[in-house]
């Protein structure tokens, strides 16, 4: 494994809704982080903040306004430019891991926004959002296109009149579905 250093190895043995037990460490290489989560089938990276992951979400958060909704939390970098960018009033994230943002404030001091503990598809609510942005799929690949069209549609589900849905990789997933013959 090189040489990892490990910032924030917290363990969290918990039943979540039925799932195996859920570990969630932060580890350090060469100045950058790496979020690692196993759900009890090993562990799976599901961020790291190298400059081209970070110049990624910032081109997401400069694209945001008004009142926005985060779908998953991560390592907070979208929340930091959001709260960053002056035309974003408010940040809400609603993140499925308690464990994710215990990890994060132990090892980075800090959560960004509001932060709600749920499932982003179960999440319900009467307030609507100027932008709901999402990075909750592993990869930006075929195989993640179905979760991609059910965050979107969730999302379009949360948004004010003329609101905006942005993500992770939603170029990729709409290329996508345009050569599936599913445009948005």
């Amino acid at each position: 494994m090189g040489d990892y250093r490990s910032v924030g190895f917290q363990t969290h043995m918990l039943r979540y809704m039925g799932q195996l037990e859920r570990r969630v460490e932060i580890l350090e290489q060469k100045g950058y982080h790496f979020l690692w989560i196993n759900n009890g089938g090993g562990p799976e990276l599901w961020m790291w903040d190298v400059p081209s992951e970070v110049e990624d979400q910032k081109e997401i958060a400069g694209q945001a306004y008004g009142e926005v909704l985060v779908a998953g939390y991560g390592m907070g970098v979208v929340q930091s430019f959001l709260l960053a960018n002056p035309q974003v009033k408010t940040v809400t994230t609603v993140e499925i891991s308690p464990e994710v943002i215990e990890e994060c404030q132990r090892v980075f001091g800090q959560v960004h926004g509001q932060i709600v503990v749920g499932d982003f598809y179960d999440y319900d609510t009467n307030k609507r959002f100027d932008c709901v942005v999402g990075d909750i799929w592993i990869d930006q690949a075929g195989r993640n296109l179905e979760e991609y069209k059910q965050f979107k549609q969730k999302a379009a589900s949360l948004l004010k009149p003329d609101g905006k849905v942005l993500g992770w990789g939603s170029d990729y997933f709409e290329f996508m579905l345009q050569q599936n013959g599913n445009p948005s």
